[in-house]
């Protein structure tokens, strides 16, 4: 399991591939037995999301919606994630070609010994964050000394090593276990809390609650979110047909990074009487999740790129805090391979 995975935080239904219904309706809109050929003719690949059809992922959407998927002779499939699925299982089972994950979930996955491999991220720094309440800020890891914080159950090992490392004394932190609703901090009832800045952060926010967030980027975790997985098998046999997967998603990516309220609201239109998604958060989430796609490594190589550093980074964390076990081949956790066919720079 990914630590502080997205399902970590909230409960959701899975769902099935509804945009690929619509997509489906929009190839057909025509008529005639030649687009049912057409589209028969396309290479499908199925995604197993890390979460629900939501403002999150809307680039893949996106790239859909505006049929660049199909300029690339790609049939693009997403399935819904939940928090009893898991997208390691639903991938090597091949129920779906590639799935969405941390880095450190990738991480974890490939040292235990699943032949898995992230080749592209969606964001360059997780949203998760430590959040607080302005009249009682808590912006470092030091500062959660003497403080009470909201965490997953299992993730105390990570704060503490984040803890120390901002020189910090572990022991004099207190940790609650974390539920789904960020009102244990608006109440007062914790001094932090561990969750998804673009989302529960910005469901705070929405309701009025002063919220300091700060993400993990910026505390001394630069965990990939959602990074894109496939078997390594499949890296190796399908790279051309993952390669121009790839290049329409980068383009899917880049229209919503320009245009993320515009992005929002079709992914609102399209999804929300499955998600239950308030517009106005789903908005406000599009809008404050582009710099955590953007930044870093992305002015340099372009959208969706991974590298070593980062991922060597978070494997030295996870080390510290007793969740990896023995050396890691970084060779087998991550590769370039497909970004640098579908054209990002080197």
């Amino acid at each position: 399991m990914s630590t502080f995975s997205r399902r970590t935080f909230l409960h959701h239904s899975a769902a099935a591939a509804g945009l690929v219904t619509i997509g489906g309706a929009l190839l057909t809109a025509c008529g005639g037995d030649d687009d049912d050929a057409s589209s028969a003719s396309l290479d499908t690949v199925t995604c197993q999301l890390g979460w629900k059809k939501l403002a999150q992922f809307g680039g893949h959407f996106m790239a859909q919606e505006l049929g660049y998927f199909e300029q690339e002779g790609i049939k693009a499939e997403f399935l819904s994630g939940g928090p009893n699925i898991d997208a390691f299982s639903v991938v090597n089972s091949g129920q779906a070609m590639i799935g969405d994950a941390n880095g450190s979930g990738i991480l974890q996955e490939s040292v235990n010994g699943a032949p898995v491999q992230a080749f592209c991220t969606i964001f360059q720094q997780t949203p998760n964050a430590l959040m607080s309440l302005k009249d009682n800020p808590v912006v470092t890891m030091k500062e959660l000394e003497g403080k009470t914080v909201a965490v997953p159950t299992g993730e105390q090992a990570l704060i503490d090593v984040l803890v120390k490392n901002a020189g910090g004394d572990p022991s004099k932190v207190s940790y609650v276990p974390v539920g789904t609703d960020p009102s244990i901090l608006s109440s007062g009832q914790v001094d932090a809390y561990i969750g998804y800045g673009t989302s529960q952060g910005v469901a705070l926010q929405e309701a009025g609650v002063p919220v300091n967030i700060v993400y993990f980027g910026d505390l001394g975790n630069p965990d990939y979110g959602n990074a894109i997985f496939a078997s390594r098998d499949t890296i190796a046999q399908k790279k051309d047909v993952l390669t121009r997967w790839l290049r329409a998603d980068i383009k899917g990516w880049q229209y919503a990074v320009d245009h993320p309220e515009e992005m929002a609201q079709k992914v609102w239109d399209l999804y929300n009487k499955e998600t239950a998604a308030k517009l106005e958060d789903e908005k406000k989430s599009a809008v404050v999740q582009v710099p955590l796609i953007t930044k870093g490594v992305a002015d340099t190589h372009g959208l969706m790129w991974i590298d070593g550093d980062h991922f060597e980074t978070v494997g030295q964390l996870y080390q510290d805090a007793g969740l990896l076990k023995g050396a890691v081949d970084y060779s087998l956790v991550f590769t370039q391979e497909i970004l640098l066919a579908a054209g990002a720079k080197a």
